[in-house]
């Protein structure tokens, strides 16, 4: 039997966010994540519920059910499944661990392009 995958959506125009995803694809040995450019056509087509402009602001972790897991919650939940990386996901739900991860997470997101540049060209307005 096999087990369900889950899809990480990422910004393929952010060097960070590439960095990262080649991190999980790295770590990800049996294949339970998917990583996925969420600009690809591919992206959109499967996973119309997440709205585009909402997945170029922050990582998107979709589960096989269909849940949506956002921003610090979706590297908290990619971590967990990765079983060399799981003990930070694990750290992540300490009491008072995500009300830190939060704003960490969601000033390097709003901050992406400035900390570790685009991977491409600046043609669709994103990088402002």
């Amino acid at each position: 039997m096999t087990t369900p995958r889950y899809t990480l959506l990422y910004d393929g125009n952010c060097r960070i966010c590439v960095g990262q995803a080649e991190m999980v694809a790295g770590y990800n040995d049996d294949g339970r994540i998917e990583v996925l450019d969420m600009n690809s056509d591919s992206a959109h087509a499967r996973f119309p519920q997440v709205r585009p402009e909402d997945a170029r602001r922050e990582l998107h972790l979709v589960a096989p059910d269909g849940t949506l897991h956002r921003g610090a919650e979706a590297v908290r939940e990619t971590l967990l499944r990765l079983p060399s990386l799981s003990g930070l996901g694990e750290l992540m739900r300490l009491p008072g661990a995500m009300s830190l991860a939060r704003p960490i997470y969601a000033f390097v997101a709003r901050n992406r392009y400035l900390l570790g540049g685009r991977a491409g060209a600046c043609e669709d307005d994103v990088c402002r």
